[in-house]
């Protein structure tokens, strides 16, 4: 069961790479850097997010284990689960930082509004 664990956990991190490499590549293989792309919650942000979800999950499903059998475990087995712990955090921080600039600078641009056509009420029905 592990080994199958760690496979899924090997699959799903290699899919998040890949999936930045071609996120970068795509965004150098543009001539004129755009700026919309970055505006957009791309397939790499739904997979980091899901990363995170395992990877907390993980932690504490380890902290449980360590909680319940203590004396088979070594005291630094507690830092380390402490440093996971924050870096996941630290990771989830930065992650919602971006969403919010994302959403802060689509709704800035625009993005999210509709067309103002209130004044045009007689072509409401209408096709142009």
């Amino acid at each position: 069961m592990m080994t199958l664990l760690a496979i899924l956990g090997g699959l799903i991190g290699l899919a998040v790479t890949a999936s930045a490499v071609l996120f970068a590549w795509s965004l150098y293989s543009q001539r004129k850097p755009e700026a919309s792309t970055l505006l957009r919650w791309t397939f790499f942000d739904y997979a980091l997010f899901a990363l995170f979800m395992i990877g907390s999950l993980f932690l504490f499903t380890d902290l449980i284990a360590v909680l319940r059998d203590s004396e088979s475990y070594p005291p630094y087995h507690y830092g380390y689960l402490l440093c996971g712990f924050i870096f996941t955090f630290a990771g989830m921080v930065m992650m919602a930082l971006r969403l919010a600039v994302t959403v802060s600078m689509g709704r800035a641009a625009g993005a999210a509004s509709m067309p103002n056509h209130q004044h045009e009420p007689s072509q409401a029905e209408q096709a142009e």
